[in-house]
Formats: C-alpha cells, sequence, structure tokens
C-alpha cells in the first residue's frame, strides 16, 4: 500500500468561484513545508495558474468522462510523486441534482477514496435557509466570512446542524478578490495567494486536515498507462512544445508519456525565439496569443521557421489559442486583425463572452496522421475561439456543427478541441511516428 495523503475540495452553492480557498488551502500548507499537487477534476483550464504559483509544479487533470477507474488512480499516483498532499479541485453535484456534464468530482472521491472538504460561500447563507447537506460530507471550509465572531457563529450553528468539523475558514479579503477578478488571463497571483494563504491559517485546524488526508492509504499500480518502456533511440522523435506566456497550457501526463514512449521533448518560445527546435512535430497548446498578438506578429524569424516546418511536410498539432496562431490573421481584443503563420486558411476571433469548456465526444470522418477514420474522440470543446474560413479548409469531422472543431491542412491539424491523450493513449502513436522522408509540400506562401 502507499501512503498518499490525499484531498477533495469543492463546492456546492452555485456561481460560486472555488479557486480563492482552494489556493488559501494550498499556500497555508506550503507555508508549513508541504509539496502539494493540485489537480483539477476535469480535463480543463483555468484562466489563472494559482496552482503553479503556490506549488511550483503545473496542475495535473482527473476525469471520470475521460478515463476508467484505474487510469484515474494511476495519473494520481503518478502525478504525486515527491509530494506531501494530493488537493483535487471542483463541484460538488447536487444531492438529488441531474448527473453531472463530464467529469465528476463525487464519482473520482469514490474512486479515489478522498475525503469531502465542502466550501461554503458564508456570503450566501442565511439562518432560515441553508444548502441541502451532501450526503457524503467530512468537514467545512468557510468562505467569505464577515469577521472572527461570525466565523464562530457559523461554526456553531453548522456543526450542530450538519454534524460535521468546519476546518477552516477565510475572509472576505476585498481587495484581494477584486484584484484577481481584474487579473489578465494566464496570470499567476502570487502576493495574492500568499495574503489567502496566511488570512485562513488563522482559523485552520492543520491536525485534523492532516489527519483525514492521510486516513487511507493507495493500493499500488503496476503497469498501465506509464509502464511503457522507452523506445530505441534510433526510432526517437523530437516534439517541440511552445511555452511562454502566450501558450502554456498543456495537461503534464500527455508529456510525460510522449517522452516514455522514446520522444525528445523540447520546448521554444514563438514570442521570444527566433529559431524553431529541429523537430517532427511541433505541439502549440492552447493559452492567449491574443494578448500578446503585436509580439507574436513581430517575430518573423519564427514566423518563418513555422513556415519552413511546414513546407517540409512535418507535422505540427495545436490546440485553443495555438490554433488562432496558425491561421492567417487573429483578432486582436481591441478588434484589429494581425497577420499570424498562416499555415491554416482561416481568421481567428476570441469570442468576448466567457464560455465554459463543455464535453464533445465525436467520430474522424477521413485519415490523418492523429488517428484513423472511424475513431472517437473525446475531448472539451474551447468555445472561446471562432474560425472563419478564406479558403480550403480539411475538416476531419462529419457530424453537424463540429466541421470547425478539428481542421488541417497539409500535415497540420488544429483543435478547439482540449484532447487530454493520458486518456486516449492511441492518439500518441500519431506523434511518436518517425520521419517519413518525402518532398516537400507547396503550402502556396
Amino acid at each position: 500500500m502507499l501512503r498518499l495523503p490525499r484531498l477533495a475540495v469543492g463546492t456546492i452553492q452555485e456561481q460560486t468561484p472555488i479557486q480563492p480557498m482552494c489556493w488559501a488551502l494550498m499556500e497555508a500548507f506550503a507555508q508549513r513545508g508541504r509539496q502539494v499537487q493540485h489537480f483539477h477534476s476535469q480535463s480543463c483550464f483555468c484562466s489563472h495558474n494559482g496552482a503553479l504559483a503556490i506549488t511550483g509544479v503545473g496542475s495535473r487533470h482527473l476525469d471520470t468522462w475521460l478515463m476508467n477507474r484505474a487510469t484515474c488512480r494511476e495519473i494520481l499516483v503518478h502525478g504525486c510523486s515527491g509530494r506531501d498532499l494530493a488537493v483535487v479541485e471542483g463541484h460538488f453535484g447536487p444531492a438529488d441534482g441531474p448527473p453531472v456534464e463530464g467529469s465528476s468530482l463525487d464519482t473520482i472521491c469514490d474512486w479515489l477514496d478522498l475525503p469531502r472538504l465542502v466550501v461554503l460561500d458564508a456570503a450566501k447563507l442565511d439562518d432560515c435557509r441553508l444548502p441541502e447537506r451532501p450526503p457524503q460530507i467530512d468537514g467545512l471550509l468557510l468562505d467569505r466570512v464577515a469577521s472572527p465572531a461570525a466565523a464562530f457563529r457559523l461554526q456553531t450553528m453548522l456543526e450542530s446542524l450538519w454534524d460535521v468539523p468546519v476546518l477552516g475558514a477565510l475572509a472576505e479579503l476585498p481587495k484581494s478578490r477584486s484584484a484577481i477578478e481584474r487579473m489578465s488571463n494566464g496570470t499567476m497571483p502570487i502576493e495574492f495567494c500568499r495574503e489567502l494563504g496566511a488570512g485562513f491559517s488563522h482559523f485552520a485546524q492543520f491536525d485534523v486536515i492532516d489527519a483525514l488526508a492521510a486516513r487511507r492509504d493507495m493500493p499500488p499500480t503496476a503497469g498501465g498507462i506509464f509502464g511503457h518502456r522507452r523506445r530505441s533511440p534510433k526510432h526517437a522523435v523530437t516534439v517541440a512544445v511552445a511555452y511562454d506566456p502566450a501558450f502554456n497550457c498543456y495537461f503534464p501526463d500527455t508529456l510525460d508519456l510522449l517522452e516514455l514512449g522514446g520522444a525528445s521533448v523540447v520546448d521554444f518560445s514563438p514570442l521570444r525565439d527566433e529559431v524553431l527546435p529541429e523537430a517532427d512535430v511541433v505541439y502549440l497548446g492552447c493559452g492567449h496569443p491574443d494578448l500578446y498578438a503585436e509580439a507574436l506578429s513581430g517575430n518573423h524569424c519564427m514566423l518563418l521557421a513555422l513556415r519552413n516546418h511546414v513546407r517540409a511536410g512535418r507535422r505540427v498539432y495545436a490546440e485553443g489559442g495555438g490554433l488562432a496562431y496558425l491561421c492567417q490573421r487573429l483578432e486582436t481584443p481591441e478588434g484589429t486583425m494581425v497577420p499570424m503563420v498562416g499555415a491554416l486558411p482561416a481568421l481567428a476571433r476570441a469570442d468576448r463572452q466567457a464560455r465554459p469548456a463543455r464535453p464533445v465526444e465525436t467520430t474522424l470522418a477521413i485519415d490523418s496522421w492523429l488517428a484513423p477514420a472511424g475513431a472517437r474522440l473525446r475531448g472539451y470543446l474551447n468555445g472561446r475561439w471562432k474560425l472563419e474560413p478564406v479558403g480550403p479548409l480539411v475538416s476531419y469531422l462529419s457530424e453537424p456543427g463540429r466541421e470547425l472543431d478539428l481542421v488541417g491542412q497539409y500535415q497540420v491539424i488544429g483543435s478547439r478541441l482540449h484532447l487530454n491523450f493520458a486518456a486516449q493513449t492511441e492518439f500518441l502513436k500519431g506523434f511518436l511516428r518517425p520521419r517519413q522522408r518525402s518532398l516537400a509540400h507547396s503550402s502556396g506562401y
């Protein structure tokens, strides 16, 4: 058995942000010398990377819609190597409500035996109308309490009515919360996380939380997706991953599996670098290229290097913001169309209305290097980016309304779906396939 302290932290109230309390909890433990690994309960990305600012490592992802129980367990154990505590963040489903769309934090708790800490927004509580008590709950965390006296009053009431301990509380801190809401997407709120952690420490019962987290050992995992041996060096491929403030949304388990499969994973910056690493595949993750559009467009050497990569018939895979970067032009927040790589004949426009990612299951209609026709894909649709074709654009999906969700040209594939390949490892074969020597494609630049 493995000793793996772990917790689930989630809300039950609608439209209640979970990040401030989750960041406060992780920062408070980090200040006590604990190495924390953060997990999302869906394979989606957040606007602000507080977990990276606190823990020094990126968030990982568990997902009951994409993964089975064994895979979730293996990803948890793999991700927590060398860490002291796992914190899984999400939203608990209502007791008698409809099934949760996509991944379920409640199911993750059942599969992985996670203690459930429920976050309650004290500003939304009414003495006469408390939320319905969840059927399974191990502790309460009170957010946005008006004062220490209010925290103790709520503690007395809730522990009496719900028969569950209140293990921590966090004050309103209006200036910090307001500043977090105004921050640009992709920002790491380091100073605010420190303030949240310090505030949480005043009321937290760390010994009780520690005891809950360590109450069950984890059965060991063997083999599975991380048990593959590396390929021989002669079969190795190089995957160049774009990583900088404009592109930084990746599933760490996917990158780990590429390396375990024998790939050499190297990073580069479309913002700063002038030379593209010699690579078989270029991987452009999601991010916020619209916030850096002028700088990206002004890096002519990188644009030329990517165009030459495409001309040579080499593979490119891009998601979300990476897809927008590959288009002919990208619309800035001010409404200006700025030239981009031009590997795909389309315009990319960012939807100003925030839309939550939603689960999508679809079937490839034609063959690609990523997967053959008939393959089923599951991912979360990034509705932030809209494409407007301005020339011939290959659509790999045939379902009505999905035509622009997975597109391409030559060996370039762009996706509006976030695909966690750790849950669909068969699609990594396309990345790991050695380069086929062939004549370069004419791409019309």
